[in-house]
């Protein structure tokens, strides 16, 4: 079995006559001289040559009807890219070759396989760190005075970010695959995960706190919990020497709740400079965007991320800025609540219940994650699959893994349209 399955590895599923031949054809002395290494080292470098190598392939079999089904090979490496974001395994090749994965009951076993393998949690933590733009906190410049904390010692920088990093993994797949496994709690959560320099920096208590990164409840008067109080979050969507309600308001606004917010006109400067009137940086934001063009967007994306104003820009809480009370209150302005109200709050924790409740962001994470699935945004009849899920995460309250699966289980994930077929 093991010889079998590294032939596979290439090219992810077996090689076809005519490529064995073509490959047994480098070693021709014509083209050696006679020499067995020669042949070797032109058939490894034409292997990593090929298209079959370099791409998956999702060709499928043309069914007559302008769809093309993708065979039990391209299924195995969707299902383990999907899920693991690397090449099938032995246990899949050997799905594959008994032609099992034909069946969507296979496709099924087979996903919840891939899915609660350590592998598995790995990929939806890769999720949710391009979901909601992690890889900011890592170019985020910070200044020394501003934020003298983050600067302790010549290293607390860059350990403090990474153990944002895995407080952040550890908090989504413990909420994923270890807790209610519900989309509320990755916004309601009344815990994080911390080692102990990370509770110190965050103000946390750190008794039985070690050097591990490990579950820490929160208090209840607590301002932090869920997602939107994660530290790459709250790190990465902020300026130099302070946060930036603008910043945290137009990723919720755009990325959870999938509004539209064009960039500001290209004349508009969008800094704040020392003389803006106002002591906080919310003060200085109303001041900059009361007028002209300004209040238009910022009217989507400021209220919201004003909610946030009780951490600073290195994702510590606070109660003052700039010796004055922080206002956290806010509103998401243009939505409204079951009963037609207003969708007013006031602090990151009120903030986050309105995020979770909303059926709004509930559709805008299926779009997210489909989009990550597939790796392009859904269009003509494939919107038809979307919206499934959404239903489903919306309407029934899906479990999470249960949302992945389903989409594994999708007509979509195993067939391809001509482009005739996607708009017609």
């Amino acid at each position: 079995m093991r010889r079998v399955v590294h032939r596979q590895r290439a090219f992810r599923r077996p090689l076809t006559d005519a490529e064995k031949a073509r490959y047994l054809a480098q070693f021709d002395p014509a083209l050696t001289g006679g020499q067995f290494k020669t042949g070797v080292e032109l058939t490894i470098r034409s292997l990593l040559m090929s298209p079959s190598f370099l791409f998956r392939s999702e060709l499928g079999k043309d069914d007559g009807k302008g769809t093309f089904t993708l065979t039990p090979y391209e299924t195995a490496s969707a299902l383990s890219y999907l899920f693991w974001g690397t090449m099938p395994d032995a246990a899949l090749f050997a799905s594959a070759a008994s032609g099992a994965l034909a069946n969507k009951s296979e496709i099924e076993a087979q996903a919840r396989r891939l899915l609660a393998d350590p592998r598995g949690r790995g990929e939806v933590a890769r999720f949710f760190y391009e979901w909601l733009e992690s890889p900011r906190a890592y170019v985020a410049t910070k200044d020394q005075v501003a934020f003298p904390k983050l600067f302790a010692t010549a290293t607390s920088l860059d350990a403090i970010r990474s153990a944002m990093r895995e407080e952040q993994d550890d908090f989504v797949t413990h909420v994923v695959f270890d807790s209610t496994k519900h989309f509320d709690e990755l916004f309601n959560a009344t815990y994080t995960f911390a080692n102990a320099d990370l509770a110190a920096y965050y103000g946390l208590p750190t008794a039985g706190v070690g050097a591990t990164t490990q579950k820490v409840e929160l208090g209840a008067d607590s301002t932090r919990g869920g997602l939107l109080t994660l530290g790459m979050f709250l790190f990465g969507h902020a300026r130099t020497t302070a946060s930036s309600p603008t910043q945290r308001g137009h990723m919720i606004r755009a990325s959870l709740l999938c509004d539209d917010i064009p960039p500001p006109p290209a004349n508009v400067d969008t800094a704040t400079a020392p003389a803006t009137p106002g002591n906080t940086t919310r003060q200085q934001i109303l001041a900059v965007t009361a007028n002209g063009v300004c209040p238009t967007c910022h009217q989507l994306q400021d209220p919201i991320g004003f909610g946030l104003e009780g951490f600073d820009g290195a994702a510590v809480a606070r109660t003052m800025d700039n010796g004055e009370a922080v206002d956290a209150s806010g509103a998401i302005n243009g939505l409204t609540g079951p009963q037609g109200e207003a969708l007013t709050f006031n602090g990151a924790r009120q903030l986050s219940q309105l995020v979770a409740a909303n059926p709004r962001a509930r559709g805008c994470f299926t779009t997210n994650y489909y989009r990550f699935a597939r790796g392009f945004d859904a269009k003509g009849v494939d919107t038809c699959a979307v919206n499934k899920l959404k239903n489903d995460l919306v309407g029934s309250d899906l479990a999470l893994p249960e949302l992945f699966v389903k989409l594994a289980l999708q007509d979509s994930f195993t067939k391809r349209r001509s482009a005739e077929v996607v708009e017609p």
